[in-house]
């Protein structure tokens, strides 16, 4: 079943109302200062699970602050939060407006694509863009105005690699959403799984505005006949999907075909976690039956004691389930807080954006370390699998394996 129209719309809505208030109070009495955050986030179209998530958490990071110790001054945030719908055309007219009313800080956008539109604006008005989300390592320069507090596709590529060759993976089809992030992704994987003497077809890429994935399915299906046909075992076969939310149509092509049902997939971070995915029963069904393990930046097991009641707090304001991309704007809040101890934004926007960067190399937060390398990236992470499985009737998502400082261990 798909998800619903009118509960999603009146979700959005709720939380979007639920910001000024919630800004408000963390003024404390006597604040030193206001500053306002833009958020970019998707709240309505693909993607909401971050996007939502992502107000949620940088709403208890603000309730949170006014309470911690006197090494963060008073501040009272103002967020203004913009509802992108992971469309970088929206991207740019948010940051475009969001400049007129004097932002100086935007948290977000979630997507490589939106980040590489809203790039050349940011650096020429010297806006700091801190993204949760885009991993696409062609973004990965140094010096710029954008800095990503998640690791970039070449991590990414290296736990899903470690994955396919556990499970004795020898070639795999390729189908990707043609956008910078998914590109991004798709280039590192084929790279990176080529070097360990593994196969890759062509593969399919479809474009962000496809519904209809027949084509897509028709090609995949047409690739794993041609691997078996060359001697490859079936069971050596997978399909690795870079998508977002739209995977809930690629499953229902492919669900009819018996080539695709019969293969092993494999997925990306942009569709861990996904709630429109598993509130699709149809899709969710598929993806249960299929495998289908979808690696994503993690949440550190030794700091559970921190990040639980954060992500607890999060699932209750929005009813889905946080991960790292998400809770990192928590920590990435907290970094704002202790850069402007030394400087503000608006009076010197070079001295508060190498505050920044240095308080993010000595911070360790509720997702670990925010260190950036030299392009403004995030040094270290963890990565989680997880999987659509049934449980007790309902279809969710289960950790079903982890990568480590180079160890992979499958639950």
């Amino acid at each position: 079943m798909k998800i619903r129209i009118i509960p999603r719309v009146i979700a959005c809505a709720l939380l979007l109302a639920a910001v000024v208030p919630v800004a408000k109070v963390e003024a404390g009495k006597t604040p030193k200062s206001l500053v306002k955050i833009g958020v970019l986030a998707s709240l309505s179209g693909s993607g909401f699970s971050l996007g939502r998530s992502t107000v949620a958490a940088l709403q208890i990071a603000a309730r949170d602050l006014k309470n911690i110790g006197p090494q963060y001054r008073p501040v009272r945030f103002r967020f203004l939060v913009r509802d992108t719908q992971q469309d970088p055309s929206r991207a740019l007219d948010a940051i475009q407006d969001l400049h007129e009313r004097g932002v100086k800080i935007i948290i977000g956008p979630q997507t490589s694509s939106e980040v590489a539109m809203i790039k050349p604006f940011a650096d020429a008005h010297n806006i700091l863009v801190i993204s949760q989300g885009s991993t696409a390592s062609s973004l990965a320069i140094p010096g710029d105005n954008i800095l990503r507090f998640c690791p970039p596709d070449t991590r990414e590529a290296e736990a899903l690699v470690a994955l396919l060759q556990h499970d004795g993976i020898r070639a795999i089809v390729p189908l990707w959403r043609n956008d910078r992030g998914n590109n991004g992704l798709h280039d590192s994987v084929q790279i990176r799984f080529q070097a360990f003497g593994g196969r890759v077809t062509s593969g399919f890429r479809y474009e962000p505005t496809t519904t209809d994935f027949s084509a897509a399915t028709n090609s995949v299906a047409s690739q794993i006949t041609n691997l078996i046909g060359g001697g490859i075992n079936p069971s050596a076969i997978a399909v690795y999907l870079a998508a977002f939310d739209e995977a809930v149509d690629v499953f229902h092509s492919a669900e009819a075909n018996p080539t695709l049902a019969n293969t092993a997939w494999y997925g990306s971070d942009g569709v861990a976690l996904s709630a429109a995915l598993t509130g699709d029963s149809s899709a969710a069904g598929f993806a249960a039956s299929v495998g289908y393990p979808n690696p994503i930046f993690g949440l550190p097991d030794a700091l559970r004691n921190r990040w639980q009641p954060i992500a607890d707090a999060t699932e209750a304001r929005t009813g889905i389930p946080p991960d790292a991309f998400a809770l990192s704007t928590y920590d990435a809040l907290f970094v704002v807080n202790l850069a402007l101890v030394h400087a503000k934004p608006q009076k010197n926007f070079g001295n508060f954006k190498a505050a920044f960067i240095e308080e993010a190399g000595h911070y360790r937060g509720v997702t670990g370390s925010t260190a950036l390398d030299a392009a403004g990236d995030r040094e270290s992470g963890d990565f989680d699998f997880w999987a659509v499985r049934l449980r007790h009737g309902i279809y969710s998502w289960v950790r079903v394996a982890a990568y480590s400082n180079g160890v992979l261990t499958v639950f």
